[in-house]
């Protein structure tokens, strides 16, 4: 059980470290590119022009009317002209696309940081909200194998949960979906995401994908713990995923049609968990 929960909280250190080191590797492209196209860059030939102009002061109007190489000033100022706006758009893209991805640094690492500050405490949230930081944590593996993430969510009740638990169930099954979507070898990878409600006092989270299914021999022992079939799995990650969803007062199930077909986990949750008051100390306070 300590295993279990310990790997569920790593699934979501790994995928913050996942992502950053995505991200890094942009940074370090971008950077790369930068230095290369600065370091290519020559201001001799406009050093050399500067000085013939200050050594035909006097006679400038001549120099570039009559002369040989004055003559061809003025095509040449426009051409190292359009050449130096091309490099600075060029230069600019490069610097805006550094910044973004540093901004996304900051905020997987702000992210992981929040969660983990208020793990074991109940809060009211948006569903989606948790969703949609779950989603950005993968998000650069996602991109990097060629996933498309489709959302449809609907409308549903603000829920009160843990936010670190929950977040560790949806980072489990997402990185599930992505590695099932990236060994299917398909040229287009889809996981989609679905938010609904389940009654008047649960919601509903399914995550489907398209990647190798689940033989049915395996559909009732995938949340067993120690069951993986990845060859560097090591069973924790859905099988920490079902407890902690059981801790919550929820559910969580899969459903395949087998091999090669796909698979799509449902994670029910009620929407106010049934032993609050009783975790809450300030209740357990009044109450003696």
């Amino acid at each position: 059980l300590v295993a279990s929960r310990q790997a569920g909280q790593a699934e979501v250190a790994s995928s913050v470290l996942h992502n950053v080191g995505n991200v890094l590797n942009s940074v370090n492209v971008s950077t790369s590119l930068i230095r290369d196209h600065v370091g290519r860059l020559s201001s001799s030939n406009l050093e050399q022009a500067a000085r013939m102009i200050q050594e035909h002061t006097d006679d400038l109007g001549r120099f570039l009317t009559t002369d040989e190489k004055g003559r061809h000033f003025p095509s040449y100022l426009s051409e190292v002209s359009q050449y130096l706006s091309h490099e600075q758009g060029y230069l600019l893209n490069e610097i805006n696309g550094l910044a973004q991805n540093v901004e996304h640094i900051n905020e997987i690492v702000a992210m992981q940081q929040n969660y983990a500050s208020v793990s074991g405490v109940h809060e009211k949230v948006a569903v989606s909200e948790v969703v949609e930081n779950g989603i950005t944590m993968n998000a650069g593996a996602f991109s990097r194998h060629g996933i498309k993430v489709i959302r449809e969510y609907e409308p549903v009740e603000f829920m009160t949960v843990d936010k670190h638990k929950l977040l560790q169930i949806l980072v489990n099954i997402l990185r599930n979906a992505k590695y099932a979507c990236d060994e299917s070898g398909l040229a287009e990878k889809e996981v989609t995401v679905r938010i609904k409600g389940a009654g008047k006092e649960r919601v509903r989270v399914e995550i489907a994908d398209n990647g190798v299914g689940i033989p049915a021999e395996n559909l009732t022992r995938i949340f067993s713990h120690g069951f993986t079939t990845r060859e560097h799995g090591h069973g924790f990650g859905l099988h920490s995923a079902a407890l902690a969803a059981r801790e919550m007062g929820g559910s969580i199930a899969v459903h395949s049609e087998g091999a090669g077909k796909g698979a799509t986990f449902i994670l029910e949750l009620p929407l106010n968990p049934p032993n609050l008051a009783e975790e809450n100390p300030r209740n357990r306070g009044q109450e003696s």
